[in-house]
C-alpha cells in the first residue's frame, strides 16, 4: 500500500512539473495576448497594433480594431486565462481560454499565432459565442468579419496567377478540396486571368467588398464580393470549411464584372 502510494505521489509530482513546463514554455504567448488585450483597455488601439501579424495588420485597419474590441467593452478587461496552449514546429501557437472583465463577466476566445522574426505575433481571433473570427460578427461590421480570410485567399491566387504556381492557395486549402483539385487544374483553370489588362499587384493594397455571406447546409461558408480593379471588377465566390480553429478553403470562382 505504501509503495502505491508513493507511486501515486510520484506521478502526481511528475503532472505538476510537466504543468508548470507547459507554462513557462508558452509564457510568451500568454504575454502577447495580455499585451494586446491591456493596450484595447487603455484605448491604445496602435499600440495593440504592434501585437498582431502583418497579415492581421494589413487587413485590419486601427478603425476596424475599434469596431471588433470596443473601447466601452473592454475597458473592463481583467486578464485572460488559457486551458489550452500549443506551440507547433511550423511556427504557428494556439491558445484557448477566455478573456475576464473587472465586472465579473467573461468571454471564451481562441487566438492563433505565428512566428515573425523572433516574436510571436497574433494572426487570428475567434470570440465565442459570438462567432467572431477576426472581427465582431455584428451588423455594424458584418464586412471586416470576413476581409482577412478574402484577403489572404485573394493574395494566395494572385501570387499564382502571376508566377504560375498555387502552392500558396493549397497551403490554404482543406484536404477535400486537394483530393479534388490537382495543381496543374487550378493552373488551367486560372490561366486565362494571366492576360486580362488589370494590375494584379493593385489587389494588394485594396479591400474587398463583400456583398454577401451564409453558411450552407452543409456548414459550409460562402463569402461572395469583388474587387474594385480596373477596367474590371474582379468578382470572386470563396467557400471555406471549418478545420479547428482555421477556416480552409473548400470552392474558388473568379469572373469579370463590369
Amino acid at each position: 500500500m505504501k509503495k502505491l502510494f508513493k507511486v501515486l505521489v510520484f506521478l502526481v509530482f511528475l503532472a505538476v512539473i510537466g504543468f508548470a513546463a507547459a507554462m513557462f514554455f508558452t509564457s510568451d504567448l500568454t504575454d502577447v495576448a495580455n499585451n494586446f488585450f491591456t493596450a484595447i483597455k487603455n484605448g491604445d488601439y496602435s499600440k495593440a497594433q504592434m501585437y498582431v501579424s502583418n497579415d492581421f495588420k494589413r487587413v485590419t485597419s486601427v478603425s476596424a480594431l475599434k469596431k471588433v474590441f470596443p473601447y466601452n467593452r473592454f475597458r473592463n478587461y481583467s486578464g485572460c486565462s488559457f486551458s489550452s496552449r500549443e506551440k507547433n514546429a511550423d511556427g504557428t501557437a494556439k491558445l484557448k481560454g477566455k478573456i475576464e472583465f473587472s465586472d465579473g463577466s467573461s468571454m471564451p476566445v481562441e487566438i492563433v499565432l505565428v512566428k515573425e522574426g523572433e516574436e510571436w505575433k497574433i494572426n487570428y481571433i475567434s470570440l465565442s459565442p459570438t462567432g467572431v473570427d477576426v472581427a465582431s460578427n455584428s451588423n455594424n461590421s458584418s464586412d471586416s468579419n470576413y476581409n482577412f480570410l478574402v484577403k489572404k485567399t485573394m493574395d494566395a491566387i494572385v501570387d499564382g496567377i502571376l508566377n504560375n504556381d498555387y502552392s500558396k492557395v493549397y497551403m490554404l486549402a482543406s484536404d477535400n478540396f486537394k483530393n479534388q483539385i490537382p495543381k496543374e487544374r487550378l493552373a488551367s483553370v486560372f490561366k486565362r486571368f494571366a492576360s486580362v489588362n488589370i494590375n494584379w499587384n493593385d489587389i494588394d493594397s485594396m479591400q474587398p467588398v463583400i456583398k454577401r455571406t451564409n453558411v450552407l447546409e452543409n456548414g459550409v461558408l460562402r463569402v461572395e464580393g469583388y474587387y474594385p480593379t480596373s477596367p474590371k471588377k474582379v468578382g470572386f465566390r470563396f467557400e471555406y470549411s471549418k478545420d479547428g480553429s482555421s477556416w480552409k478553403i473548400e470552392g474558388l470562382f473568379l469572373r469579370f464584372e463590369k
